[in-house]
């Protein structure tokens, strides 16, 4: 402290440009912190959303900092080359700090641009499934879902996804053009089953219970959906086959589906054949347990 008084005192210094300087700067920084408590409240009274709000008072503190600092150096550093040297390495550190932010807004223009999904479709990203809600500069918004492959259920929570994701993770897009997605399940039957039989009645079973569920579709829709199976060389009506496992076979049944439906429709045409199995004495391996004391 002595040392500094003494080169404050010095001729090296002027001393008035010092205090000046000095107290400009405390003005500067009394000013930041009350614009950022204005902020603050201001973006409390515009939105409700926890999330939402913490985020845009992050970028509001670091942009009032990094002016500060700019002003600061501009102060303290008042030749043009040290200046812009400082001004460099500064905006360089800032760069690094707000990179996801980057990311974010670069993300939010691809989204806009390529749309991978749009408002009301259904998205699974990062293992989080749910409708698309709300799409914004830092984040898109998911209303979640259950697991669609059991049961399609709204849970009521509210999930924030930063939009650099869609980088990082794949998109499962449910109904990106059509309102269909294909479907597996599967019965094993015992070894000594006759296999052949256990086929054609599942064949059979699943093109009934495939006939029922599209008469509920749209027809246009579920032609538009089959033409591009189609054009895929794929099928749209039930294929089946049978896989060897060590404890019988396995009968996969495959078939299209609206992707609201998925669960549903899933168990009705399990169930279906299992009913139609067991009354044509077609056996399913028998699960043990076995209590060890």
């Amino acid at each position: 402290m002595k040392d500094f008084m003494v080169y404050i005192s010095s001729d090296e210094v002027d001393t008035a440009l010092l205090l000046k300087k000095t107290l400009l700067v405390v003005i500067i920084i009394a000013i930041s912190i009350l614009l950022s408590r204005l902020t603050q409240w201001l973006v409390r009274k515009w939105t409700d959303e926890e999330i939402r709000t913490a985020r845009y008072i992050r970028v509001i503190r670091t942009l009032l900092i990094l002016i500060n600092v700019i002003l600061i150096l501009k102060i303290y550093f008042s030749q043009g080359r040290a200046f812009s040297i400082m001004v460099t390495l500064v905006l360089a550190f800032f760069a690094l700090a707000v990179k996801d932010l980057i990311v974010d807004i670069v993300a939010y223009f691809y989204i806009m641009i390529r749309k991978p999904f749009s408002i009301g479709q259904v998205i699974e990203i990062n293992h989080v499934i749910g409708e698309l809600v709300d799409i914004d500069f830092l984040q898109f918004n998911l209303s979640e879902m259950g697991d669609l492959t059991t049961a399609m259920t709204h849970t009521g929570r509210y999930i924030s996804i930063p939009n650099r994701f869609i980088f990082e993770h794949p998109v499962f897009n449910y109904n990106f053009n059509d309102p269909f997605v294909m479907v597996d399940i599967s019965i094993t039957i015992t070894l000594d089953s006759d296999r052949d039989q256990a086929l054609r009645i599942a064949g059979k079973t699943a093109y009934e219970k495939y006939e029922s569920m599209i008469e509920n579709y749209d027809p246009e829709a579920v032609e538009h959906f089959l033409n591009k199976l189609d054009s895929h060389d794929e099928r749209g009506k039930p294929t089946l086959r049978a896989e060897l496992t060590n404890i019988g076979f396995n009968i996969y049944v495959q078939f299209f589906t609206a992707y609201d439906e998925m669960g549903k429709n899933k168990m009705i045409m399990r169930n279906a054949i299992y009913d139609a199995f067991n009354q044509a004495g077609i056996k399913l391996p028998q699960t043990y347990s076995i209590q060890l004391d």
